[in-house]
């Protein structure tokens, strides 16, 4: 049996603004179909900023942070099929792998879904993150999958939820254009935010046959590694009809083929609109915690016949998939920082406020 030590290090939401590296109880004795992991790494993701600003209200004080880890099986409950000593990458949400929506592809909307990283203030209900040296997994066999050999726990935590969601964007926006007679390597998409989402989205898109994909952000340092990755950059000025006029004059003149809007923010989702084609497709998976309503009418879709598509990323339904496309693409350019989990305070800070060269953070907990 490993080391039962009664506590474990790990991240803490403490109020907004404020996280903290401390002690706390590790979880033991698994229950029916859980699993005990141990991390070996785990991700700083751009939804963790939501609450940690404050846009997102709700969490209780003292939850373990963090939805995306992959690590070791340590220990397992009744019933689980998975083995103590197995690699294994957690999707960031729980998945019960049977029910309906499991079965069609629709993870992110599982019957028991539950986000890692979030317990409710109000009634104490949810489930602690993985940004922690032990985990808690409900729903095991159907939330982890056992990691090919050929994989790393860095790209394993890509893969259960930024890599994904990349994709999982990308692959809507051209599904949704399958009726517009075009190949993909005809297609022109442009990528609204290049934080590790919109970056993956950029590989994602151009592994699907994408030639000609704009990246727009407004941190210097992230345009460079989208550049890198294949993209063109345009960084926007004051206005967002200067972004959508550079984009469409490089090209037809028309607009981009399809948006992706991987942000979280009105103005962002807002260019999508501005920057699409009549009869293009916007494709939104930005977590949006405001309340500045919708950027467009039903009345200016309806003008402009555009496909809006939109909603969680089913990771668990797409972390086979993706992970069969690694040996085509090395996800871990998009990691920028390889740091201990005791950084994890002044990563937070580095992360929301887009310093230059902060990409996406991995913490090891065990540094």
């Amino acid at each position: 049996m490993a080391d039962q030590a009664p506590t474990m290090k790990a991240v803490v939401f403490k109020k907004p603004y404020s996280v903290a590296y401390q002690e706390v109880p590790r979880p033991t004795e698994p229950g029916e179909g859980e699993a005990i992991v141990r991390v070996m790494a785990c991700g700083l993701c751009g939804s963790d900023i939501h609450p940690y600003r404050g846009a997102e209200k709700g969490l209780q004080r003292d939850t373990v942070c963090g939805h995306e880890f992959a690590g070791i099986v340590e220990e397992v409950g009744q019933g689980v099929q998975l083995k103590p000593g197995q690699r294994v990458a957690a999707s960031f949400t729980t998945a019960c792998g049977h029910c309906w929506f499991c079965s069609h592809g629709l993870s992110s909307r599982c019957d028991t879904v539950q986000l890692f990283g979030w317990i409710n203030e109000e009634n104490s209900c949810g489930i602690h993150g993985g940004q922690a040296q032990f985990v808690r997994v409900p729903y095991a066999d159907g939330t982890l999958m056992v990691l090919p050999d050929h994989v790393s726990f860095e790209e394993g935590v890509l893969v259960g939820d930024i890599f994904s969601t990349g994709y999982f964007c990308a692959k809507n926006a051209l599904s949704a254009l399958s009726d517009a007679k075009m190949a993909p390597s005809e297609m022109t998409v442009a990528v609204v935010g290049c934080g590790p989402v919109g970056l993956c989205a950029i590989i994602s898109a151009r592994l699907l046959g994408v030639e000609t994909v704009y990246a727009i952000d407004r941190v210097q340092s992230r345009l460079n590694l989208a550049k890198n990755l294949g993209a063109i950059a345009i960084a926007p000025g004051d206005s967002p009809i200067d972004v959508a006029c550079a984009a469409s004059a490089t090209r037809s003149g028309r607009g981009v083929d399809a948006a992706l809007e991987v942000v979280g923010a009105y103005d962002a989702l807002d260019l999508c609109f501005r920057l699409v084609r009549p009869g293009g497709v916007v494709s939104s998976v930005g977590v949006h915690a405001h309340d500045k309503g919708f950027p467009i009418s039903p009345e200016q879709c309806y003008d402009k016949n555009i496909t809006f598509r939109s909603g969680r990323c089913p990771a668990r339904s797409l972390m086979s998939e993706v992970c069969s496309m690694l040996d085509k693409a090395d996800i871990s350019r998009v990691i920028s920082h390889r740091v201990p989990l005791s950084s994890a305070s002044e990563m937070y800070a580095k992360f929301e406020s887009q310093a230059p060269g902060v990409f996406k953070v991995i913490f090891d907990p065990w540094a």
